[in-house]
């Protein structure tokens, strides 16, 4: 693996991406374009949490609809979810929308729960 200081540093630029994104997100009217006309008031994802970090293969595309996900399932289950399970949950939905994965009906039925456009 890389030298431990390398992987400071490559953690580091990460958290600054992920601040920027949360700071854009803040910002003037870019919260519309990105989550739609609800915006920020309805946002609840927590960008300092591993399950808010954007994975770096991940278009951001892709990355913003699964902070979308995220934020239903926030919503949805609050109280009666980990964020591990928060984190499994929205790889997961990254994998069923965009690469065609199946899984167990349990998992699919939760990830159609919190977007309907997710095949039972």
């Amino acid at each position: 693996g890389l030298p431990r200081r390398k992987q400071l540093r490559a953690r580091e630029r990460r958290a600054v991406r992920t601040s920027r994104l949360a700071a854009a997100l803040a910002g003037r009217g870019s919260e519309q374009r990105l989550l739609g006309a609800g915006g920020m008031s309805d946002f609840a994802v927590d960008f300092t949490k591993s399950y808010a970090r954007r994975r770096p293969d991940e278009p951001r595309s892709h990355y913003s609809s699964r902070l979308k996900f995220i934020n239903a399932l926030l919503k949805g289950e609050a109280d009666r979810i980990t964020d591990e399970r928060i984190e499994v949950l929205s790889h997961c939905y990254s994998n069923v929308k965009y690469l065609s994965n199946v899984y167990g009906k349990e998992i699919m039925d939760m990830l159609h729960k919190y977007d309907p456009e997710i095949p039972m």
